[in-house]
């Protein structure tokens, strides 16, 4: 049994929150509109699918780490914050 596959289901969830929190701010100052994210996730080898990715994003935003503005996700201060302390660590 692999690493990924012996992970409970709320495990494999945050693990995509954190892939996806990471794409978003990576890419800041740029932004990525939802559609291109999807996309993008999508094409990542963990073959996650649109419902998963979709449903991860809005926990993101329902915890104040990325916000929509227009049509792009943006990450909030406090996820931009928090990516520099976890980078010092």
């Amino acid at each position: 049994m692999s690493k990924a596959s012996s992970r409970s289901p709320a495990e494999r969830d945050l693990q995509l929150e954190n892939a996806l929190l990471m794409e978003i701010v990576s890419q800041h100052p740029d932004h990525l509109t939802q559609e291109e994210l999807v996309t993008r996730m999508e094409d990542c080898p963990t073959g996650t699918d649109r419902i998963a990715i979709l449903d991860s994003l809005q926990e993101l935003k329902r915890s104040g780490l990325v916000r929509l503005n227009g049509g792009a996700v943006e990450p909030t201060f406090a996820a931009l914050r928090a990516a520099v302390i976890f980078e010092m660590a």
